[in-house]
């Protein structure tokens, strides 16, 4: 018997490691054309296997299934540091699946071949350090998934003209080369390059297009031929056009005559310049401190209108109507305790209840109530907990009012009305039939329900939607302080609405930020510099939205027990080991797996990281984070 067991352990695993290894050979066209571009390359017959050349080191393969059969595909040739004096097979366009080609420190000479265009997967390019030359063929501009691009150090001449629409592009070296003509304005479209190096190009000439500086000087182009003291390290590219002053002002690229002498006293046009531009500052000054009174006193006055209705100054006048999708006569059973006791309760928080009731005749069917408890006692009885708790409840409730209450917009719920009682209030809300996120992610890790590719990227490109008008849109801006799938309703079509404003703050617009006494929000949602600061701005709660990216593409929330055994302990820092590694699909909920949304749906995990950057500072904003998700194609 034993024996028999022991054969069958035998017999399945050579069952699950057989499709790995015996069936799972390079396509003919791969290995001829894999054969051929080594063998231009220069690289030693006895580095190379020809039986089998994905063993070759420096060579990757992954399995494909092709027409029912699996096969290798080539995905990356990285060959560093190994005296190839070759040059760049145009066969290389005949590996259409390769994502990576680097070849740094050799020796390789010749122009890169036109036919690079059918890699159209590569999303690594390194050529750094080696004697390329002649012009960078026009066709490179086809490579849409390049993330980095190293030429640095080579013998590239022409213009910069391959230098179209790159979106993903995030490291861009050209430096030391020979490039001539002018930088093109299609890098202001880059929308994600960190890192950019034009140094050591001496024929270039005239301005970058719109740079704004980010961090401090690099010291390799603080030897570049410039006006300018300190060229800063890294950049990111202005959406709108700045003023003819501002460019000016920007880092231009080495032009062929020399810069002026450091001895050189500034002209007295230069000093009236000065005194213009301090006279400016100083009124500019004056105009703000003084619009920053006078939103203060009017913010003052709204407030304590906003506390007197929520303390019963709503009783004598019926409710509070903030809708006309509503009418206060279909809310006159809120008046009678047992009428409310009758409802569907189809919620328990903190605060109270949320109920559930339809109104057949009105304009909206089903409405949810929800229903804020405050102790029935008089001033004279109340405890210091029930002091503290009934603040807490009347914060929210101003909170509410002051958001939503008077805003619109298809991706934030609406408050419909308020209704004032002595013992309770009544926040009235249109009832959303599919729930959360929260819920429907649990249904569907519980095989209960199912959440395509298409339903989340319409989800998240709700929610930055509803972001973008809250920080961006709306004056003055609001952080919602609480995001998380729990307080994203959906719609019958799936719409995302975010909902639950009562830890909502409003900015004003002569601040930055805003500092509070306690830690708002939900542990694993909140931005560090939050938690270590007690200071909030709206890049808080694009590190939240960062976080609900990675649970709609891993399917598991930041409590998830999964992240609790990892090493990382958090969703945040294995979502961004995992995307550094060399399968960053581990990363996707195994239910999306080979549904052909993969590349898609790694493109959002890169955003959710961007979005959850340290530096609150490098975090793109509501109106980036929507933009980046539309231009996903499906």
């Amino acid at each position: 018997m034993t024996t028999v067991n022991h054969l069958s352990v035998l017999l399945l695993f050579f069952t699950l490691t057989l499709p790995l290894h015996a069936k799972f050979n390079l396509t003919i066209a791969n290995h001829h054309a894999l054969l051929t571009t080594l063998q231009d390359l220069g690289l030693s017959p006895e580095l190379r296997r020809p039986e089998n050349l994905c063993t070759t080191a420096g060579i990757f393969c992954q399995p494909r299934v092709l027409t029912n059969t699996h096969v290798l595909k080539v995905t990356g040739i990285v060959l560093k540091s190994q005296e190839l004096k070759g040059f760049l097979s145009p066969a290389i366009g005949e590996l259409p699946e390769i994502k990576e080609l680097s070849f740094p420190n050799n020796y390789l000479t010749d122009r890169i071949p036109p036919q690079i265009a059918g890699c159209r997967k590569l999303e690594v390019v390194n050529f750094r350090n080696n004697t390329f030359s002649g012009e960078v063929p026009a066709e490179f501009s086809s490579l849409l998934l390049l993330r980095i691009l190293d030429l640095s150090y080579n013998k590239f001449s022409g213009d910069l003209g391959f230098l179209k629409y790159f979106p993903n592009l995030e490291k861009l070296y050209l430096d030391n080369n020979m490039f001539a003509g002018k930088v093109p304005p299609a890098l202001r479209s880059f929308r994600n390059l960190r890192f950019f190096n034009i140094s050591g190009n001496s024929f270039l000439q005239g301005p970058l297009p719109a740079l704004t500086q980010l961090e401090s000087p690099a010291p390799e182009l603080k030897t570049m031929k410039t006006n300018h003291k300190n060229v800063p390290k890294r950049y990111i590219f202005a959406e709108s056009t700045i003023s003819s002053r501002n460019q000016t002002d920007n880092f231009q690229a080495p032009a062929s005559s020399p810069a002026p002498s450091p001895a050189s006293a500034p002209s007295k046009k230069h000093k009236k310049k000065s005194t213009k531009k301090l006279m400016g500052w100083i009124l500019g000054l004056f105009v703000g401190l003084l619009a920053g009174f006078l939103s203060a006193i009017i913010f003052t006055i709204f407030f304590k209108l906003v506390f007197i209705m929520v303390n019963g100054g709503v009783n004598d006048g019926g409710p509070a109507i903030f809708s006309q999708l509503i009418k206060a006569e279909e809310l006159a059973f809120l008046d009678n305790d047992d009428g409310v006791a009758a409802l569907q309760v189809i919620g328990r928080g903190g605060c109270g209840e949320v109920y559930r009731t339809d109104i057949p005749d009105g304009k909206i069917k089903t409405i949810a109530i929800k229903k804020i408890i405050q102790p029935p006692k008089d001033a004279a009885e109340l405890t210091e907990e029930d002091t503290k708790l009934l603040n807490k409840k009347m914060r929210q409730i101003r909170s509410e009012i002051q958001t939503v209450g008077q805003i619109r917009h298809r991706n934030l719920l609406p408050l419909l009305a308020h209704v004032s009682r002595p013992t309770c209030h009544y926040l009235v809300y249109e009832f959303m039939r599919n729930g959360s996120l929260q819920d429907i992610l649990e249904e569907v890790n519980n095989g209960t329900r199912e959440l395509d590719w298409l339903a989340r990227h319409k989800i998240a490109v709700g929610v930055a939607s509803g972001l973008e008008y809250l920080h961006i849109n709306h004056a003055p801006r609001i952080v919602h302080r609480d995001l998380k799938p729990a307080n994203v309703l959906l719609d019958d079509d799936l719409e995302a609405r975010i909902a639950d404003f009562g830890l909502a703050k409003s900015i004003p617009e002569a601040d930055t930020h805003m500092t509070s006494s306690n830690i708002a929000g939900t542990l694993g949602y909140i931005a560090p510099e939050y938690h270590q600061t007690m200071k909030f701005t709206d890049k808080c709660d694009i590190y939240s939205f960062g976080v609900l990216l990675g649970v709609l593409v891993m399917g598991k929330l930041p409590s998830d027990e999964f992240f609790q055994r990892t090493s990382e302990m958090s969703l945040v820092k294995w979502m961004k080991k995992v995307m550094t590694s060399d399968d960053p699909r581990q990363a996707i909920d195994p239910k999306l797996l080979e549904n052909g949304y993969e590349k898609q749906m790694l493109l959002v995990l890169k955003i959710a990281c961007f979005c959850t950057l340290d530096d609150p500072k490098e975090r793109p904003n509501s109106k980036e984070c929507r933009t980046m998700l539309d231009q996903i194609e499906h």
